[in-house]
């Protein structure tokens, strides 16, 4: 009893010590402070703070290296051979107290099956900790706020290739964005798109093949239910991939690959679907999917998923989804999606974007817009959009104006009788 409870008072301290010295390591403190002078735009003293991060991990890894090396340089340790199991045993009867906080602190920080129970694995990942990318992320941001895309695309480069040493494995994914926008900037497009691609490698509904081809047949089905079997068969939920998604689908289209761009922004607008889902089921037990336009409903009463959505492309993704369809010469898709969204999109959402859509559709299935309907719906549409934004209008007034402007100008006729030759006027 007494020497069970001796050998877990042994291993709490070694926890203790692994916790204590995880926090006050020097270059873990410097990058800390590093981040806190970016926040400020301070941008000299936190470069400044980099280079002790980076100066510091060096010095910790060389220090973790003789610890470990001195450690199996007793002839009872390197009996036990490349068996950290067994390591530790021995280590445990010579009560040697650092090199086993050292090993428990990357069992803890990465789990013990990433050794795979070999000591050389250990040594190799201690190795490749004396790169710090999260600190060669950080100062690729501050070269690129500084408009320095060069430095900044080589720190970022230099953080993707050392991410499997990421204390979080998903941020490469951010850095992946990062330097998928710089090559935007400098209208690499090319670039752009294969590093867009790189976010997707283990994306399995990207990977999906029968998923997308399902999909695509959907979406040229002539069928009157295409729209409502597309948003009741099909999910995903990889949502690091949703900005990815929307960026391809918005190249592709771009570039006239009209497949790929359907592939992308199908995946877009499913997984948004699925988020958006997940989330009012978590406010709203009572909330029960029952088509697209019960859960666009929902969303008017949300601020941060409006927000959310944003950021990430959503709402610019339904509409491309909408000029798309048009291309597979699916009209009924790209009418009823549009009149969905003029329904039930949130308050805030870029009407423009929607007229954008609505003129497109119209251009694309051979119509020839009339150019006083289209800029009366244009001024109208204009000023909406501005009163939204600067009188406080509750959430449901706002949603009651959308509605009936966009009722009058948008839904007022059957789309298959339109009154003029703008189908939308």
């Amino acid at each position: 009893m007494k020497k069970i409870f001796l050998s877990l008072s042994f291993l709490f301290l070694c926890l203790t010590i692994f916790a204590v010295d995880l926090v006050n390591e020097p270059s873990v403190q410097a990058f800390r402070d590093a981040k806190s002078l970016f926040l400020n735009k301070e941008y000299g003293k936190a470069l400044n703070k980099c280079e002790d991060a980076i100066t510091f991990r060096k010095e910790n890894v060389e220090d973790e290296l003789e610890i470990i090396s001195k450690a199996v340089s007793s002839k009872q340790v390197q009996k036990a051979g490349d068996k950290l199991d067994e390591i530790l045993k021995v280590l445990t009867e010579r009560n040697e107290l650092i090199p086993i906080t050292l090993i428990k602190k990357y069992f803890t920080l990465k789990g013990e099956s990433y050794f795979d129970n070999s000591l050389a694995a250990l040594v190799n990942h201690i190795k490749s900790k004396e790169h710090y990318p999260e600190v060669y992320k950080l100062i690729g941001d501050i070269y690129k706020l500084e408009g320095e895309y060069t430095f900044a695309e080589e720190y970022y480069s230099k953080a993707l290739n050392y991410s499997s040493v990421f204390d979080i494995p998903n941020d490469k994914y951010e850095v992946l964005y990062l330097l998928a926008e710089i090559s935007e900037i400098n209208q690499d497009f090319e670039r752009m798109e294969i590093r867009l691609l790189n976010i997707l490698v283990d994306d399995p509904f990207y990977k999906n093949k029968n998923l997308t081809s399902s999909m695509y047949n959907t979406l040229k089905s002539p069928k009157k239910d295409s729209f409502e079997k597309f948003f009741k068969l099909y999910t995903a939920s990889n949502y690091f991939s949703l900005k990815a998604y929307y960026k391809l689908s918005d190249y592709y289209y771009n570039t006239n690959q009209i497949e790929k761009a359907i592939n992308f922004a199908s995946l877009s607008v499913i997984t948004s679907v699925q988020k958006i889902n997940e989330i009012i089921k978590k406010r709203n037990i009572n909330f029960e999917y029952k088509n697209i336009e019960s859960l666009l409903y929902q969303i008017q009463y949300y601020e941060d998923i409006i927000q959310w959505g944003n950021d990430n492309n959503v709402w610019a993704s339904f509409n491309l989804l909408a000029r798309l369809s048009t291309k597979v010469n699916n009209l009924t898709f790209s009418t009823k999606l549009l009149k969905v969204l003029a329904q039930y999109s949130p308050p805030q959402m870029q009407l423009l974007s929607l007229l954008q859509s609505s003129h497109t559709l119209q251009q694309d299935s051979g119509c020839a817009a009339s150019p006083k309907h289209f800029l009366s719906f244009l001024l109208t549409a204009m000023l909406l959009q501005h009163s939204a934004q600067t009188i406080s209008f509750p959430t449901s007034r706002q949603s009651l104006l959308r509605n009936l402007l966009l009722q009058r100008y948008l839904l007022k006729s059957p789309l298959h009788n339109p009154p003029c030759s703008f189908r939308y006027c």
